[in-house]
């Protein structure tokens, strides 16, 4: 049986509901939010796009070309922030060779137990496991071909209530796919070189896993909450299910969760959201009712409980769970600050086309640099962590239609309600997360377009910053946190137009009205100097591109356990699959199109004529696989 939980880990928890496989929840009504109004906020970006594409619309006219220096300046500045980014991803790539790789004097990989040690069989010393070894160990940690990077938590009969896999059946055909088998009683002899103490105690935090959904399928929320139940402390989490109201059944699918997992966690719950008729629908409303639902719930000291918000795909490995404890022990004031970590899309990329495999790898390589800020100021991406006592210090998530963007919105917030004191810490244990993707091709690129165009709504994000600028005190960082939003969205929908639509545009005309395409020569002279600040542009997004590849290989190997055994394998026209691979990413030439600029003026245009979008479709994340 699990080891009894301490008396500090245990939540308050409301009655059981009926039908619910003994879950239960508070209902509760959210309080009103006053809505800022942003519009004027949102009125300079509106006219710093517009101004952009007027000059491009005037870049035939001579008279005009003296205003192209504008662009050039715009895009000099994205330059040197680029520039800034390269770096930032070369000192990523420096910090996860420290972390998980081999050193010089053939040291075990950190993150990993090494084969052999007491308790532990590596995947070279173990070939078919006995019936007597794996029925005499706690738990088997196992590949999951259809999740790759998946390591399933499989624990002998009448150590969890959920045994999926008996452990005769380890035995057959398929003990192959055993990646490890931990006998629990021997962890306290065992210590990785990645600093992942199994000897240690109980975590300083109460940790609080918030998993927000919507008509998620059962196997992926099961494949989420497995990744959980086999860490170490999974015994210690409470699990907070932030489900809607409107779903049918979603109190039965929380009732058959509960039964799967109840005996692994220390509690798990699950929250009824109710929309509010002035709330916008989507995570942060979720998230807003299910954490509100939960303070309620618990008593003693809030100051003590980490909350971590998931998205329902996220495979969370155990290593950011330790360097949260790490990262946060060494902060001054751990619980004002958020910690987040990359995300990988390393699941199921098999049924996922191209152009949407590149384009979230670009976008994961662009948000794992800002993560790595020298300031301490950066926005996280869909996973992070934050104390239950500073979401109640600031007043909980927003929920109005402009705060779409929860995750950078959320950071904003807690740093101007907390004059700057709130930092983003990076946790260097990347989250493994699945593609957007439909029943077929065409319906992946179509959700990956609704995905980019929601994601493009966080332009209000800066128009937020600017109202709340009189909360904090002027500093340096504060400065730093506003060139941060002007660069996640102004700065690069400026040089998309300079880099991409001018040059389109410029020749077109051209060759409209002369019936020929002007000479390189012949070009004003702001449109050269543009020309090469493209091609530097363009050299060091490849050069992220190519630290990202290798960050991407390390996580893959040695956090992931993914082997990259089939990357000579032949595919298409009898060509390597790693290289269909790297041509994958030429599809960045059109994808720019399709998810960056079109999605970028269909929101400015909203936001110019103050079209409030009060829609939120769910992103389309499919397993194609049976677990």
């Amino acid at each position: 049986m699990v080891a009894e939980v301490p008396a500090k880990f245990k939540a308050n928890l409301p009655q059981s509901t009926a039908g619910t496989g003994g879950v239960g929840y508070l209902p509760m009504a959210m309080p009103r939010q006053r809505e800022p109004y942003l519009y004027p906020f949102k009125l300079p970006l509106v006219v710093c796009t517009l101004t952009a594409l007027a000059i491009v619309m005037l870049s035939p006219w001579p008279r005009y070309h003296h205003l192209l220096w504008l662009l050039v300046a715009v895009c000099g500045y994205s330059l040197c922030s680029i520039v800034c980014q390269a770096i930032r991803m070369v000192s990523l790539v420096h910090r996860y060779r420290q972390l998980y790789c081999c050193d010089n004097s053939g040291a075990a990989s950190p993150g990993s137990v090494a084969a052999g040690s007491l308790g532990v069989m590596g995947p070279t010393s173990l070939s078919v496991p006995t019936k007597d070894v794996v029925a005499g160990a706690k738990m088997l940690l196992v590949d999951t071909p259809s999740r790759p990077g998946h390591k399933k938590s499989l624990r002998a009969k009448g150590h969890r209530a959920n045994v999926s896999l008996d452990a005769a059946d380890c035995c057959d055909q398929s003990a192959e796919s055993v990646a490890l088998v931990i006998d629990c009683e021997d962890w306290s002899e065992s210590t990785s070189s990645s600093g992942t103490d199994w000897s240690a105690g109980p975590p300083r935090w109460n940790h609080v896993f918030v998993i927000p959904n919507y008509k998620e399928d059962m196997s992926t929320l099961t494949a989420t909450l497995d990744a959980l139940a086999s860490h170490s402390w999974a015994h210690t989490y409470t699990i907070v299910l932030a489900m809607e109201s409107k779903e049918l059944g979603a109190a039965q699918k929380a009732g058959q969760l509960h039964e799967q997992f109840g005996c692994t966690f220390a509690s798990m719950v699950f929250t009824l959201h109710v929309l509010d008729a002035a709330e916008m629908p989507g995570k942060a409303s979720n998230v807003n009712s299910a954490v509100r639902q939960f303070y309620d719930m618990i008593s003693g000291d809030r100051s003590s409980y980490m909350l971590t918000i998931i998205d329902a795909d996220a495979l969370v490995p155990f290593e950011y769970v330790n360097q949260l404890e790490n990262v946060s022990a060494a902060a001054a004031n751990p619980g004002m600050h958020i910690y987040a970590a990359p995300v990988l899309f390393e699941q199921d990329n098999s049924g996922v086309p191209g152009i949407v495999r590149a384009t979230d790898y670009m976008w994961s390589a662009l948000a794992a640099q800002n993560l790595n800020s020298w300031f301490g100021v950066g926005f996280p991406i869909s996973n992070y962590s934050l104390s239950l006592k500073l979401v109640h210090d600031i007043g909980y998530w927003d929920t109005f239609p402009d705060a779409i963007g929860e995750d950078m919105h959320m950071f904003i917030k807690a740093f101007m309600r907390t004059n700057g004191a709130t930092q983003l810490h990076p946790i260097h244990a990347p989250i493994n997360m699945l593609h957007v993707q439909g029943p077929n091709w065409v319906m992946s690129l179509w959700a990956r377009f609704l995905q980019a165009e929601r994601h493009m709504r966080g332009i209000a994000d800066t128009a937020y910053a600017l109202h709340e600028w009189n909360r904090a005190q002027f500093s340096l960082r504060k400065l730093v946190m506003l060139a941060a939003c002007l660069e996640a969205h102004l700065v690069p929908v400026v040089t998309l137009t300079s880099l991409v639509i001018l040059p389109v545009f410029y020749n077109l005309f051209m060759l409209a009205t002369t019936h020929s395409l002007p000479s390189p020569l012949s070009l004003p002279l702001p449109m050269r100097v543009l020309a090469v600040l493209g091609q530097a542009n363009l050299t060091c997004i490849v050069f992220i591109i190519i630290c990202y590849e290798l960050i991407r290989s390390i996580c893959r190997r040695h956090l992931f356990r993914l082997m990259d055994n089939d990357k000579h394998e032949r595919c298409w026209w009898n060509c390597p699959r790693f290289v269909l691979h790297c041509l994958n990413y030429l599809t960045l030439f059109v994808s720019v199109w399709v998810y960056t600029v079109i999605p970028v003026v269909l929101v400015v245009g909203k936001h110019m004529f103050n079209v409030r979008s009060m829609n939120y479709i769910v992103a389309d994340k499919r397993l194609h696989t049976q677990l």
